[in-house]
């Protein structure tokens, strides 16, 4: 990688906006760089729409809040109408199976962050948007809230997930902060207690440290959450301090960061990052680093972040200032970041849209800034190929195809789809048969990588302009 000077968050958006449709739905390959799975893993082979993106609409929403552009706001009004519109005859959300694709068509989590996203998106957009997109994005949420009721009938309890009942919490939160509409106000509190007395548990990696079981419902607790996920523990925890004046919040806000902070680790770029959970084996807590995300971090540090606010910490103030190190030195030329690190497959290099909305919205918010050289990163047209080189295969773009290419005599991936359709394929080359993909899905004239002893080869027969990236240590010559 090139260690790059500063986060460049228009470029981000810029490659986010890239895979937005007409209609407002966020297409990608939906990653999952934690657990490793993803719609060509399961074989479910969809790149459409997933509410797991919905952060990128409060992104924009808070970037037009503190410095208006037109384009942006035109793109915004569109991405609310397809979010706020799009339900299943149950009241859930469509497309909320993230790495499982369309297999999957009910879930708490991915639910929540969408309802997560469009209170934000109202609460930032309060001056600008037009009442009846207020009103659309309220009414969705509260239509939602409903069809998630089968999940603790709307309550956290024994049968929880913990990072997802939290989820639901800061959605209600964030709810009454938007519209000032308190019915939610008695319970909130209630629930914010129940899952602290149930859930959180000290000792990861000290007794001043909170790590948050993942399930309490198992016989045996053998698991705390991925700590990607303590953001969605930690923001709602500041919401409710916010909101209720209650330091215990407060308190076990910054025990979690305690616990982020004292244990993570530095990668073999001397960079910064989350481990990834602690797992008891024979009895004993042991952490597992990686493989792990590098793109995801986002809704962690913002919490963090969010905490900074009330209570003064170096060590967590140092660690938020070396997570934004982490970021520069894993953004690519075209935006996105490094997806991970450790997995030695595509879970390194496909980079998710989903994922990367977190991370947008983090940036976003914690922005002193947003001004027009920004907006003019997030509207420019991108003209190029962007590649970027993983230990074992390659990920690249333009603005029509992407795909999961090899190096030259390899054969393992061969993924390929476009940006505009949300289904992707692999290409059985010369098997015939009704597995072959259409043409349309072939990246033609893509750049070809040849992983010699010594170096990384180009050939490059169309002579397109590339942004090459690499996490694998080779030199490369074009």
């Amino acid at each position: 990688m090139v260690e790059n000077i500063k986060i460049n968050a228009g470029s981000l958006g810029n490659w986010i906006k890239s895979w937005v449709q007409d209609n407002g739905a966020i297409y990608g390959f939906h990653n999952h760089s934690v657990w490793g799975s993803n719609p060509y893993r399961l074989q479910d082979f969809t790149c459409g729409h997933s509410t797991f993106a919905a952060p990128f609409l409060a992104g924009v929403a808070c970037a037009l809040s503190k410095k208006m552009n037109n384009e942006a706001k035109e793109l915004l009004d569109v991405l609310i109408e397809f979010q706020a519109t799009s339900f299943q005859e149950n009241s859930q959300y469509k497309h909320v199976g993230f790495q499982v694709g369309e297999t999957l068509q009910s879930g708490l989590i991915h639910n929540a962050v969408a309802n997560i996203s469009l209170g934000l998106t109202a609460y930032y957009g309060k001056e600008y948007l037009s009442s009846d997109k207020l009103e659309l994005i309220k009414k969705a949420i509260l239509k939602n809230l409903i069809g998630t009721y089968g999940w603790g009938k709307g309550r956290p309890s024994n049968d929880s997930c913990c990072n997802q009942d939290y989820a639901r919490i800061w959605s209600k939160l964030i709810f009454q902060k938007a519209f000032d509409d308190y019915r939610f106000k008695d319970e909130l509190p209630e629930d914010i207690d129940f899952m602290i007395k149930n859930f959180h548990r000290t000792g990861f990696p000290d007794e001043e440290s909170v790590a948050t079981y993942r399930n309490i419902c198992f016989e045996q607790n053998d698991v705390v959450e991925p700590t990607e996920y303590y953001g969605l523990m930690i923001c709602p925890l500041i919401e409710a301090y916010e909101q209720y004046n209650e330091k215990r919040f407060l308190d076990q806000a910054v025990a979690i960061c305690k616990q982020i902070v004292r244990s993570s680790w530095v990668d073999e770029n001397g960079k910064r990052r989350l481990h990834k959970m602690y797992y008891k084996v024979n009895g004993k807590w042991e952490r597992l680093d990686e493989p792990m995300l590098i793109a995801g971090m986002g809704m962690t540090i913002l919490g963090m972040s969010k905490c900074l606010q009330y209570h003064e910490s170096q060590e967590i103030r140092k660690f938020v200032e070396e997570s934004n190190e982490t970021y520069a030195f894993y953004q690519t030329k075209r935006g996105y970041f490094v997806s991970a690190t450790g997995w030695k497959a595509e879970q390194d290099v496909a980079p998710c849209t989903a994922w990367h909305a977190h991370d947008f919205l983090y940036l976003i918010e914690s922005a002193d800034l947003i001004n027009e050289e920004f907006w003019n990163e997030f509207n420019k047209e991108y003209d190029k190929t962007a590649v970027l080189l993983g230990d074992n295969c390659i990920w690249v773009e333009d603005n029509t195809h992407w795909a999961i290419k090899d190096y030259y005599s390899n054969e393992i991936y061969k993924i390929y789809g476009r940006k505009d359709n949300n289904k992707f394929g692999v290409d059985m080359g010369w098997i015939p048969g009704n597995r072959s993909i259409d043409e349309k899905y072939k990246f033609q004239g893509a750049p070809v990588f040849v992983r010699t002893s010594n170096d990384i080869l180009v050939i490059n027969k169309e002579e397109r302009q590339l942004d090459i990236d690499s996490i694998i240590k080779k030199p490369i010559k074009e």
